[in-house]
C-alpha cells in the first residue's frame, strides 16, 4: 500500500473518522461536565541555608548541601506536620473536609481518612537551584485549599523549631546532670590539695624545694671548704714534723716570722762557718756565733711547736666542722629528696585538679549553649508568598482534554477506516486495477 492509496481509503472512509472524532469530543466534554473541579493554592517559603549558627555563629557544612532542602520537604510531607494541620484547623469538624474527605464519625478511622486526603492533596517542590519551596494543596474548595496551604506551611515552621529545640533541651538535661557530677569531682580534688599543702605545710606563693636546694649546694660549698682548710693544716703540720727531722726547709712555711728565723738562722750559720775556718771553737767571736746559733735554733723550734699545735687545732677543728656539716649535708638531702616527692604529688594533685576544673568549665559553657539553643524562638524558614483563594480550577483542564480527545479520535477513525477497508476491500484508483489484473489501463470515465 503506498500513500496515495492510504490517502483515497482515508477519504473514502471520511465519515467513519469524523464520528470517531465526534465521540471522542463528545466524551472529552461529559468528562469535563462530570468530573468535579479542583482548585490548588501555593505557598512560597524561603530556607535560609547559608548554615550559621544563631548562637555561636559558627558555620554549618551540613545546611549547604542539595540534600538539606529535600529534608525539609520530607518533613513537610511527614505525618507529624500532617497532624498539627489537622489539629490546628480542627478539620475533623470542618464541613468541607467531611465532605471531601466523607468523614464517617469515628475518630481512628477520620483521622486516618484526613491524613490520607492531606497526604493525596499536598505537594511540595524545591526550586531548582533556588532556596524557595513551594507548598501546594489540591482542594475542590478553593477556601479550604488555601487555608490548609497556609496550615501546613505554619505547622512546618513550628516543626522545624520544635527539631531544632527539643534535641537541644535533652543535651541541656544531659548536660545538667554531667554538671553535678563534675561539680562533686572538682570539690573532691580540690579538697585533696588543699589537704595536701595543709598537711605539708606548703604555700601557694612559696617553692621551698629551691631555697632548700641553694641550701644544699651551700653546703656542699662550706664542706668542700672545710675539707681544704683541713687538708691545708694537716700537710702544714706534716711539713713542720718533717722539718724538725731535717727533711723538708721550713722556708715552705707560709709565715713570715717563720721565714724571718730561717733567713737569721742561715746567716748565723754561715758566719759560724766562717768563723771556724778563720778562729778555733775557743775564740769569743766564735763562741758567740754559736751561742746566737743556738738561740735562734730555740727560738725557731719554739716558733714551730706554737705554729705545730695551732695546727694540730685547726686540722681537729676542721674535722669536727666536716662532721657536722657531713651529718647536715645527709639532713638537707633527705629534706630535698622528700621535699621534691612532696612536689611531684603536689604537682599530679593540682593537674589532677586543673583537668576537672577544664572538664567542669567545658561542660558549663556547653550546657549554657545548649539552654540558650533549647530556648530560642527563631527559625530560618520565613515565608515568601502566602496562599491566595484560588479563582480558577486547575482541573479539570477543557483545552488539553478536548486536544488529546481530537488526537484519541483522529487515531480511532483511522485504526477503524484501515480496519473496515481490511474487511471490505475495493478498486478504487487506475493503479489498483492494474495490481490486480496485471493489465495496463487504456481509459477510464471520469465522475
Amino acid at each position: 500500500m503506498n500513500l496515495n492509496t492510504l490517502i483515497s481509503i482515508l477519504f473514502a472512509r471520511r465519515w467513519a473518522i469524523l464520528a470517531s472524532v465526534a465521540l471522542a469530543l463528545v466524551a472529552g466534554i461529559s468528562l469535563i461536565l462530570l468530573t468535579p473541579k479542583s482548585y490548588t493554592a501555593a505557598i512560597d517559603l524561603l530556607v535560609d541555608s547559608r548554615g550559621f549558627d544563631p548562637i555561636s555563629g559558627q558555620l554549618q557544612p551540613a545546611r549547604m548541601t542539595g540534600a538539606y532542602l529535600a529534608t525539609q520537604s520530607d518533613i513537610i510531607r511527614s505525618r507529624n506536620v500532617a497532624g498539627k494541620v489537622i489539629d490546628q484547623l480542627n478539620l475533623g469538624e470542618s464541613p468541607a473536609m467531611i465532605k471531601a474527605a466523607k468523614l464517617t464519625g469515628q475518630a481512628d478511622a477520620d483521622r486516618r481518612r484526613m491524613l490520607g486526603f492531606l497526604a493525596q492533596g499536598l505537594m511540595v517542590v524545591p526550586r531548582r537551584e533556588s532556596s524557595v519551596l513551594n507548598i501546594a494543596f489540591k482542594a475542590q474548595d478553593p477556601a479550604l485549599a488555601a487555608q490548609i496551604a497556609d496550615a501546613f506551611a505554619e505547622a512546618y515552621v513550628y516543626t522545624n523549631l520544635e527539631l531544632r529545640i527539643e534535641p537541644a533541651k535533652q543535651t541541656s538535661q544531659w548536660y545538667n546532670q554531667q554538671l553535678l557530677g563534675l561539680r562533686q569531682e572538682l570539690i573532691e580534688k580540690q579538697d585533696a590539695l588543699s589537704s595536701y599543702q595543709e598537711e605539708h605545710g606548703i604555700l601557694a606563693s612559696s617553692d621551698r624545694l629551691d631555697l632548700e636546694a641553694n641550701k644544699l649546694a651551700e653546703l656542699s660549698s662550706m664542706l668542700m671548704a672545710v675539707q681544704n682548710e683541713r687538708l691545708n693544716s694537716q700537710s702544714r703540720s706534716d711539713l713542720i714534723a718533717n722539718s724538725k727531722k731535717g727533711q723538708l726547709e721550713i722556708r715552705a712555711l707560709d709565715n713570715p716570722q717563720v721565714q724571718k728565723l730561717t733567713t737569721d738562722l742561715a746567716q748565723a750559720q754561715v758566719r759560724l762557718n766562717e768563723l771556724a775556718t778563720q778562729v778555733g771553737e775557743n775564740h769569743p767571736q766564735y763562741r758567740q756565733a754559736k751561742s746566737e746559733v743556738v738561740a735562734l735554733q730555740q727560738q725557731m723550734d719554739r716558733m714551730l711547736q706554737l705554729i705545730s699545735g695551732s695546727l694540730q687545732s685547726s686540722v681537729e677543728l676542721s674535722e669536727t666542722r666536716a662532721e657536722q656539716l657531713k651529718a647536715e649535708l645527709n639532713q638537707q638531702k633527705e629534706l630535698v629528696l622528700q621535699l621534691s616527692r612532696t612536689r611531684n604529688q603536689l604537682s599530679l594533685l593540682q593537674q589532677e585538679a586543673d583537668n576537672a576544673q577544664a572538664a567542669y568549665d567545658a561542660a558549663l559553657a556547653r550546657s549554657i549553649q545548649t539552654r540558650l539553643e533549647s530556648q530560642i524562638a527563631a527559625t530560618d524558614v520565613a515565608v515568601l508568598n502566602s496562599a491566595l483563594v484560588p479563582t480558577k480550577p486547575t482541573s479539570p483542564k477543557p483545552t488539553l482534554i478536548l486536544l488529546l480527545a481530537g488526537i484519541a479520535g483522529v487515531l480511532c477513525g483511522i485504526a477503524l477506516a484501515l480496519g473496515w477497508e481490511w474487511l471490505d476491500q475495493r478498486v478504487r484508483t487506475a493503479s489498483d486495477l492494474e495490481q490486480l489484473l496485471g493489465l495496463p489501463v487504456l481509459a477510464q470515465i471520469p465522475k
